[in-house]
């Protein structure tokens, strides 16, 4: 028999009644496929009103996390955890200690990235690396897009990696990360940027996956240091 959920007494009930019903999905109670007790049965279980069953249902759907079939009822959705990674996507503001925490994370996990990319990188995959890095070229007197296309590279890298979660972690890291990252870029400038990015492409069109790999710890350890150090001095100052 399928579990039964407690009644809801507090205020708020339309979101209450939608965060129920995910956590008995997420906590896999109610399974890939399963059917979902039918608004009536949910209003009974929850002890409220159709209107607030109803809206939370499409709020599920809306997500992802189920599927709304008309006249059979609802049911729980087969999905991927690069699906699910979609659903962390709100930007947050950050502070000097997370930005410095994002920036600490990327050397740590890019620099082994590298020798996904060098391995399956095609000849179009290098030649839009390169595209991306004339663009960068062209607009050093503007850090906003110069920015852009600073991210824009290292996610193609990620991309040409081949793994799907990894993929989504960054863009979910890249979103977070976005307003900080045009301040970042203003911090150090542009020359960095594009002497790093254009040693990579050569590691990479190189097959050179141990400089690939090499060239991308000094380049993120290296902005995590001046960035680090920007910061102090600021306090210090």
């Amino acid at each position: 028999m399928m579990a039964r959920l407690e009644k809801i007494e507090t205020a708020q009930i339309k979101n209450q009644v939608y965060e129920k019903c995910k956590a008995m999905i997420v906590n896999s109670v109610w399974a890939p496929g399963d059917k979902l007790p039918s608004e009536g049965q949910l209003c009974e279980q929850l002890g409220v009103s159709r209107v607030s069953v109803r809206s939370a249902l499409q709020s599920l759907e809306a997500q992802g996390f189920i599927e709304i079939r008309r006249g059979e009822g609802s049911f729980v959705k087969h999905s991927s955890l690069s699906d699910q990674l979609d659903l962390l996507l709100p930007i947050f503001a950050l502070g000097e200690k997370d930005v410095l925490d994002v920036l600490k994370y990327r050397s740590i996990t890019e620099p082994s990235l590298m020798y996904y990319v060098v391995e399956n990188a095609t000849e179009e995959d290098i030649r839009k690396l390169e595209e991306i890095l004339e663009k960068m070229t062209k607009t050093t007197g503007n850090m906003r897009k110069h920015a852009q296309l600073d991210e824009q590279f290292h996610f193609l890298l990620t991309e040409i990696v081949g793994n799907g979660v990894i993929s989504k972690v960054y863009k979910v890291l890249f979103e977070i990360f976005n307003s900080a990252w045009n301040e970042v870029c203003g911090i150090l400038g542009p020359d960095a940027g594009i002497i790093y990015h254009s040693r990579i492409i050569e590691a990479v069109r190189a097959r050179d996956k141990e400089e690939a790999e090499r060239v991308m710890r000094e380049h993120v350890l290296s902005t995590y240091e001046r960035i680090k150090s920007h910061y102090e001095s600021e306090k210090s100052g």
